[in-house]
């Protein structure tokens, strides 16, 4: 799901990116390898956690929380396949994602599931939840380890405690982050489901090289290695059909494939953002102005971001 994460944020990520693609030289002796495993490994938690601090102080959180919550985790090494959560679980932990990734999956009965999200370094996992029979917050999605990986362990009940202390104006900012950051989480799902099967393939795929993806002369390459029936999960649509687009657009010269990697070339358009402006104009001209409100209606620029408020029937001015 949608992480605060501004432009620097994502610089900081792909460094992590960078650090766990590159490999150690095999001419060095073992001691000194050895010494530079544990060095990157630190250093790829520490930066992982530098991470973690910007997305939750996006969220207001008072910086002494985040510095407790951190000092007190748990980490915790996960092989391949294993499954870090389980849907239903009440064990009130979260997790930050220190190295490797996660497929995040949402069960759907009968054994079936669909993937989520592809959660990769200094991202928090297992924090949806939902209320179970007996009023216990109970895990909505489970966790399964696409690499291996370390998570650091969170208690929800000691951030929950400290929540509890803070003045009434700090929780409402932390609560109105929390809005908007749903919202964001909202409009992108609501987004996809509207689009061609085409474009929710390129907007997946164009995120997924933003938050785990490393440059190189040819493009960026996607460090997970994701099949065609994870992608199909993602967007909603049949592997067969993931499998042609998939081919039309290495045709194309937009995408290759290194190993098991896939390669966003330098064609690929990463401004195929899913919003239509002239759709979003319509439907503003189409508001009446004698409508009332007590919201602003958002103007939209030709990349679908939000540029200014103007009330309804003002149009934009």
């Amino acid at each position: 799901m949608t992480q605060f994460l501004t432009g620097k944020d994502l610089l900081d990520r792909r460094r992590v990116q960078s650090a766990l693609y590159k490999h150690i030289d095999p001419t060095t002796n073992k001691g000194t390898e050895t010494k530079k495993v544990k060095t990157n490994i630190s250093n790829q938690h520490e930066e992982a956690f530098t991470m973690l601090r910007k997305s939750l102080g996006h969220l207001s959180l008072p910086l002494d929380l985040v510095d407790e919550v951190i000092e007190r985790h748990m980490a915790v090494v996960y092989e391949k396949g294993a499954l870090a959560f389980c849907e239903g679980n009440t064990d009130d932990m979260l997790a930050c994602i220190l190295s490797g990734y996660v497929f995040v999956y949402c069960p759907v009965g009968d054994g079936n599931r669909t993937l989520v999200q592809i959660a990769g370094p200094g991202e928090i996992i297992g924090y949806a939840d939902y209320v179970d029979e007996k009023g216990r917050h109970a895990r909505m999605f489970e966790a399964q380890v696409a690499s291996k990986c370390t998570l650091a362990l969170f208690s929800r009940d000691l951030i929950t405690r400290r929540l509890a202390d803070l003045p009434p104006d700090a929780v409402i900012s932390i609560l109105a982050s929390l809005n908007t950051f749903w919202s964001e989480n909202l409009r992108r799902f609501t987004t996809l489901l509207s689009l061609p099967l085409k474009d929710r393939l390129m907007i997946v795929m164009s995120e997924l090289a933003k938050r785990t993806g490393v440059r190189d002369k040819e493009g960026i390459i996607l460090i997970p290695e994701i099949g065609h029936e994870d992608l199909a999960e993602m967007i909603g649509c049949s592997r067969p059909m993931v499998t042609r687009m998939i081919s039309e657009m290495m045709e194309s010269r937009l995408l290759s494939r290194r190993g098991k990697q896939y390669v966003l070339l330098k064609k690929w358009d990463f401004n195929n953002n899913g919003h239509n402006p002239h759709k979003s104009n319509r439907r503003v001209k189409a508001v009446s102005g004698r409508r009332s409100s007590t919201f602003a209606v958002p103007a939209v620029s030709a990349n679908g971001r939000a540029i200014s408020y103007a009330a309804p029937g003002s149009g934009g001015r």
